[in-house]
């Protein structure tokens, strides 16, 4: 079924208007008409089946038929502090791990980020959160990825200090791989990740990483542009958690991304 997002306070039986965005995607693209039935969710958790009652090139509405219940439990939350790379490449990166499950996306200045255009830094947040938002309606996902504004690596470092999880990416790494540290992980969250710029991290930023409890591991013999290691990281984190499997609603997971409980003892 087709899927929509719209805002959240929606109550059962209400008639809704779609956004401009949604109503286009509903006329134009998918091309509903009057009676059709979408799913429609608000990015914080909560869907409803919505009945569509006028379809036209300027509008769309539709009333709001059965609300669906959230999952109580859902996937455990792995955030990456990732650092700004050059180009489109950060749209990328939103997509395709909103897509894999990632909760919380970090945009991180360091020595070597070549792009520091703090004047547009608002429109780029605007745009990397309407890419997450297609996202979620493409994939399924309940809650939407939270996207932060960019931070230093050290206040980012300084924020997740706490956490029980921290790895930073450094190709230099020459003792510890990704499986040594996933195998003690024992679906520990929040899972923290960090990952450096084209150029990488410098040395001694890392040790600076290190000295928050950051975990340097090394992702093996080939060396991975930025965003490869963005999604490689999201997949492996979530398939080591468990969490790349059908759902199971007798077990009270739905594959949503509710918040986890103790997620935010750290």
């Amino acid at each position: 079924m087709h899927r929509v997002h719209i805002p959240p306070g929606v109550r059962d039986g209400d008639v809704v208007s779609l956004p401009a965005a949604e109503a286009h995607y509903v006329a134009h693209v998918i091309r509903r008409r009057i009676g059709d039935v979408l799913m429609a969710f608000d990015g914080a958790g909560q869907e409803w089946h919505v009945r569509l009652v006028k379809v036209s090139p300027a509008a769309v509405e539709g009333q709001v038929n059965i609300v669906q219940t959230p999952a109580t439990v859902g996937l455990r939350p792995i955030v990456l502090g990732q650092a700004l790379p050059k180009s489109t490449k950060m749209d990328l990166i939103v997509e395709k791990c909103s897509e894999l499950g990632l909760t919380t996306l970090v945009p991180v200045y360091t020595e070597r980020t070549v792009v520091r255009d703090t004047g547009r830094e608002a429109a780029k947040l605007a745009r990397w959160r309407r890419v997450a938002e297609s996202a979620a309606r493409q994939c399924g996902r309940r809650v939407f990825l939270d996207l932060q504004a960019s931070v230093t690596l050290r206040d980012f470092c300084v924020t997740y200090r706490c956490a029980p999880v921290k790895i930073v990416c450094w190709e230099e790494e020459q003792e510890r791989g990704l499986r040594q540290v996933l195998e003690k992980l024992a679906r520990q969250s929040p899972v923290v990740v960090l990952i450096g710029p084209e150029g990488g991290l410098t040395p001694p930023e890392v040790v600076m990483a290190q000295s928050y409890g950051f975990i340097s591991v090394n992702l093996g013999p080939r060396r991975l542009r930025t965003e490869t290691a963005a999604i490689a990281m999201t997949s492996i984190i979530r398939y080591s958690l468990g969490e790349l499997e059908p759902r199971r609603e007798k077990d009270g997971y739905t594959g949503g991304e509710r918040s986890y409980e103790g997620a935010g003892d750290w």
